[in-house]
């Protein structure tokens, strides 16, 4: 189920209730949280009722966090963000004092940790630090990497210790021909030895954590590289097999559908005007800022990954100023009021590329590999 679609968690309730354990799915991959404290589990339903109260103030407390370890990369792929809009924010590494008082703060209420952004997660030397302690917690931490930043067996030895529930490899591309242009900079044998690393790893200790995803973005010019990735995913021994829609930012540009959506329609995010990429308009409702705290690598609380410029930030979490008072407070609240899910003239909600989809997720797909 996903959280907080109530037609779904109703025969979920006796394993939630009696058991203190609760099934979820995010990005379709199949997480289970056990030993739920009450405290998380009352604060998931008093959470869930501002779905349909929309407080200024939220009930309760944030059930997922997002968490930007790094706000910049060590690749220029042309539709992130990461490399054009978001350089209006200073590059940036999150301290792991600062994640620490983050979770020591939150770490009570929540379920799921996104622990990615903007920029590449594995650039920051503390990452392993932050996947434990959110972990000691009883946190599901969910991970990606673009695979450029290089494992050996002692960090793959590292990263499974840490109790990582899952961890997404990105490729786009079986050949390097076709992954170098997308991941511009990038390696595709670096990307292919790191999975084979940390598979081979995860044997010898016999853990089955974390559960690594290889996610192809399906674009014009590599679907017909679809096939023999998903035999590559196989091949190299991962758990899952991930396809996902492509972002198509209009921050970065008016033509992008038209040089980047792939010709099979089954693959586009969006529906299409006849003759056209103008995207057809859907319906929408966005609870971002009621069910998730964004804290970006300045330590800004954020209302969703969108605000990549840090134009509406809620404020920063320094000099004692803590998260939780901060999601609640008084700008947070008049930026909710003004928010209409989602429906409105900020530049985050206007450039957001989940408006006007046509499937529920981004990730349309998701193959299992591996049972367990």
């Amino acid at each position: 189920m996903k959280i907080f679609q109530f037609k779904e968690i109703l025969p979920e309730l006796p394993n939630l209730l009696i058991r203190r354990r609760l099934k979820f799915e995010f990005e379709r991959i199949p997480f289970e949280v056990k030993g739920l404290p009450l405290k998380k589990i009352r604060n998931f339903f008093r959470a869930g009722l501002n779905q349909f109260l929309l407080p200024q103030k939220p009930l309760g407390y944030p059930v997922i966090a997002q968490v930007e370890p790094a706000n910049f990369c060590n690749l220029s792929c042309p539709l992130c963000l990461t490399t054009s809009e978001t350089a209006a924010r200073p590059a940036a590494l999150l301290s792991f004092d600062r994640f620490k008082a983050f979770i020591d703060e939150v770490g009570d209420y929540l379920l799921l940790i996104v622990l990615w952004n903007w920029g590449e997660p594995f650039l920051n030397p503390d990452l392993f630090k932050m996947i434990s302690y959110a972990k000691s917690k009883n946190i599901v931490v969910h991970s990606s990497t673009n695979g450029q930043v290089k494992f050996d067996e002692a960090t793959a030895g590292r990263l499974v210790d840490t109790g990582l529930d899952s961890l997404v490899f990105g490729i786009d591309g079986t050949t390097q021909e076709t992954y170098g242009q997308y991941r511009k900079g990038g390696n595709l044998e670096n990307v292919l030895e790191n999975v084979r690393i940390v598979v081979g790893t995860k044997k010898r200790e016999g853990s089955r954590t974390p559960r690594l995803i290889l996610r192809f973005v399906v674009m014009r010019h590599n679907e017909r590289e679809l096939p023999s990735a998903h035999r590559l995913a196989e091949e190299l021994g991962v758990d899952f097999f991930a396809i996902k829609t492509a972002d198509l930012p209009s921050a970065l540009g008016e033509n992008l559908d038209g040089d980047f959506a792939p010709a099979n329609r089954t693959y586009q995010r969006y529906e299409y005007q006849v003759g056209s990429f103008q995207r057809k308009l859907k319906p929408f409702i966005c609870m971002r800022p009621w069910k998730r705290i964004t804290l970006d690598a300045l330590g800004e609380i954020i209302p969703c990954e969108y605000d990549y410029k840090n134009l509406h930030s809620f404020g920063r979490t320094k000099d004692g100023q803590r998260a939780l008072p901060i999601w609640k407070g008084t700008g947070a609240g008049e930026f909710r009021k003004k928010f209409n899910k989602g429906n409105n003239n900020f530049y985050l909600c206007q450039n957001c590329t989940y408006k006007n989809r046509v499937a529920e997720d981004c990730t349309i797909a998701v193959v299992r590999l591996k049972e367990g």
